[in-house]
C-alpha cells in the first residue's frame, strides 16, 4: 500500500452531457481530518474537492482546515460577521462556502482573509476565540488527539510535528494496557524516541520504515560502507543533534516552560479521558531539564 493514495473524482461537464472531468487527488489522514472531520464535511466527494482546492492554490491542508474551523465557530459566536467574511456564511459541512473561502484566503484581497492566511493564532489574536484556536506556538494541530503523549509531541518536538516523537503511539499502548504513564516517564520515552529519529532522519530513512532500522541494522549498513558506529555512539549522536536543534530554538526565543496549551485540546476528551494540564507541565519540565540542564548543552558548556 502506498503512503499517499489517489482518488479520481469525476465532475460532469457544465454543458456537454456525456463528458466528465477526472481529477486525481492525493490524500492521507491529515487532509481528511483537517478538511473533512474538522469542518463537518461527511461526504467523500466534498472532502476531495476541498483537498484539491487547497492544493490548487498552494495552501497547507492542515492549516487551512483548522483556520476554516476557527472561522466557522467565530462566525457562530458573533466574533466575526458577514462584514468580515464578505457576505459568506460559513457553516459546518458547507463545501461550497469553504471552497470560496479557500480561494479568498489565497487571493488576500481583504483584511479578514489576509489575516486568515497568517494562521489561526494571528486570527484569534485579532478577532478573539483563542480558547478554540487549535495551535501550538502558531503551528496548527494535526489530527491525533490520542492523549498526553500526542500533545507533548506537538509541544516539545523539534519541528512540533506529530512525527517528531510519535506520542500518539505511547497513548495507544497505554490505552490497550489500561495503564497511565507517569509524566516523567512519558517525557523520557518521548525524548528517547525523538533521539532515535534524529539518526533515522540523518540517514534519510522514511519514518514509516523505522521498525526495520533497529540499531543493529543501522550499524551493519554503515559498517558495509566502512563506517564504524556502535549502538552507544548512535544514541549519543541522536542526543547531540536533538539538543543542538533545541538550543537553536532557545536562542530564537523558544521556552518549553512558557508554551500555551490550547484550551479546546484540554477539555475535549481523548480516548483515555481529558488530559491534565498539570501533568503536561510536569513532563515539559522534565524535558527542559534533559535538553537544557545538567545533561543538556548548557551543562556541557
Amino acid at each position: 500500500m502506498a503512503c499517499i493514495p489517489l482518488a479520481p473524482p469525476r465532475e460532469p461537464h457544465p454543458v456537454e452531457p456525456y463528458f466528465y472531468k477526472t481529477t486525481f487527488v492525493s490524500y492521507d489522514h491529515e487532509p481528511l481530518y483537517a478538511l473533512g472531520a474538522m469542518l463537518g464535511v461527511e461526504d467523500a466527494p466534498g472532502v476531495l474537492k476541498l483537498i484539491d482546492a487547497v492544493g490548487h492554490v498552494g495552501l497547507d491542508a492542515m492549516t487551512a482546515g483548522v483556520v476554516l474551523a476557527w472561522a466557522t465557530e467565530a462566525f457562530e459566536r458573533g466574533l466575526v460577521s458577514e462584514t468580515e467574511t464578505g457576505g459568506l456564511r460559513p457553516r459546518w459541512g458547507d463545501v461550497a462556502v469553504y471552497g470560496e473561502m479557500i480561494r479568498r484566503v489565497a487571493d488576500r484581497k481583504t483584511e479578514f482573509y489576509r489575516v486568515l492566511g497568517l494562521g489561526v493564532r494571528v486570527a484569534a489574536e485579532r478577532y478573539g476565540g483563542e480558547e478554540f484556536a487549535l495551535h501550538i506556538g502558531g503551528n496548527e494541530m494535526p489530527g491525533y488527539h490520542t492523549g498526553p503523549g500526542a500533545l507533548l509531541t506537538y509541544l516539545s518536538g523539534a519541528r512540533h510535528s506529530h512525527l517528531d516523537s510519535a506520542g500518539y503511539a505511547l497513548d495507544q499502548e497505554a490505552l490497550r494496557q489500561g495503564t497511565e504513564i507517569a509524566p516523567e516517564n512519558l517525557a523520557q520515552k518521548l525524548l528517547a524516541e525523538e533521539t532515535r529519529r534524529q539518526v533515522l532522519s540523518s540517514l534519510v530513512v522514511c519514518f514509516f520504515a523505522r521498525g526495520l532500522y533497529d540499531p543493529e541494522t543501522i550499524r551493519d549498513c554503515l559498517g558495509a560502507l566502512g563506517m564504524e558506529w556502535d549502538e552507544t555512539a548512535l544514541v549519543r549522536l541522536g542526543e547531540d543533534v536533538l539538543r543542538r536543534k533545541h538550543a537553536f530554538k532557545v536562542r530564537e526565543g523558544f521556552d518549553l516552560g512558557e508554551l500555551k496549551i490550547p484550551e479546546r485540546a484540554l477539555i475535549t476528551p481523548a480516548p483515555g479521558g481529558p488530559v491534565s494540564e498539570g501533568k503536561l507541565r510536569q513532563a515539559l519540565g522534565e524535558m527542559k531539564r534533559w535538553l537544557e540542564g545538567e545533561h543538556g548543552l548548557e551543562g556541557q558548556a
